[in-house]
């Protein structure tokens, strides 16, 4: 929680601005998103990489997987049976917020990358303010399986 003056808004909070008129350093609670991933079995992830489209320098990255695809890899058949050979499975959909407060988000159909100054979690929403000002709520469990196609 840290101490008084610094505090979190609310223990719901995982991103936000210390100081009173909410212009201060960006604060992070990490082990809160790491617990909620947890508790709705969301893979939680970590790793360092560098992402052009939000700097030049390798950051720590915080990532929640909602959805996985399997790429790559060859199909072999022998005698009636299948294996696939030097598959990968990747993440295919998640939220990545690196250590800046910059959010990666990939959904089913799109992509987009939000410089965040807060973030609420309300059960499975994820509620976002962006520098900007923008407002945005995401339901993640519309990026846990994949949208019904219409068929062709």
């Amino acid at each position: 929680m840290g101490s008084f003056f610094g505090s979190k808004p609310s223990e719901a909070h995982v991103i936000w601005r210390s100081g009173r008129d909410a212009d201060g350093q960006k604060r992070f609670d990490f082990e809160y998103l790491e617990l909620w991933a947890a508790h709705f079995g969301i893979d939680y992830e970590e790793w360092e990489r560098v992402d052009h489209e939000r700097g030049e320098q390798a950051r720590k990255q915080h990532v929640c997987v909602f959805a996985r695809a399997e790429t790559g890899g060859t199909e072999v058949s022998l005698g009636g049976e299948s294996w696939s050979m030097d598959a990968a499975t990747k993440p295919r959909t998640f939220i990545e917020i690196d250590e800046a407060g910059m959010v990666r988000l990939q959904g089913w159909t799109t992509k987009t990358t939000l410089d965040v100054v807060e973030l609420v979690i309300d059960g499975t929403t994820l509620k976002l303010r962006t520098a900007d000002g923008q407002h945005k709520s995401l339901d993640t469990r519309r990026l846990g399986s994949r949208p019904d196609r219409e068929p062709a």
